[in-house]
């Protein structure tokens, strides 16, 4: 399977709250609670958030997609933010279909430049993304926060040095 990867534009809102809403279920079904992960207002919660965030992106936010031919099987979106670096990873998400085509790391390079601090953070026992951001350069460094929607713990990673592709 071989994606392209491109940056999203307004006409991807849909396309993306579906593939961020799918993968979650693919991913977290069993590990997140089905009426918080699978319920109706969660789910249209997404493709409003998505539609409003086309209709007015913040100025320094990239968003990039994943097709294969012309379905989007993943995406990525980073923004500028105040924390350990200037740059956070918010989402990068695949459907399960997708996972281990390499598409996951050029997302990441499309909207976090090699070199370029950034910071996450992932789901304490989400062990495969875990090892996806080692392997691109981020590191664990100790901070937990427990995320009030989903009623997870997540975790730190930051890229200290510059990271490689």
């Amino acid at each position: 399977m071989n994606a392209t990867i491109r940056l999203a534009n307004r006409s991807d809102a849909e396309a993306i709250a579906d593939v961020h809403n799918r993968s979650r279920a693919e991913a977290y079904r069993g590990l997140i609670a089905d009426d918080i992960l699978l319920g109706e207002d969660h789910t249209y919660a997404l493709a409003q958030e998505w539609k409003d965030f086309f209709t007015q992106p913040a100025e320094g936010t990239r968003v990039a997609v994943a097709e294969v031919g012309s379905q989007i099987v993943g995406f990525a979106y980073a923004h500028p933010a105040v924390g350990p670096a200037a740059i956070e990873l918010h989402n990068l998400y695949m459907l399960e279909k997708a996972k281990g085509t390499g598409a996951a790391a050029m997302l990441l390079d499309a909207v976090i430049e090699p070199g370029e601090p950034a910071f996450l953070w992932v789901a304490e026992w989400n062990e495969r993304a875990q090892a996806f951001y080692r392997k691109h350069g981020f590191e664990f460094d100790g901070a937990q926060d427990f995320h009030e929607g989903d009623q997870i713990t997540c975790l730190l990673y930051t890229s200290p040095s510059p990271r490689d592709s």
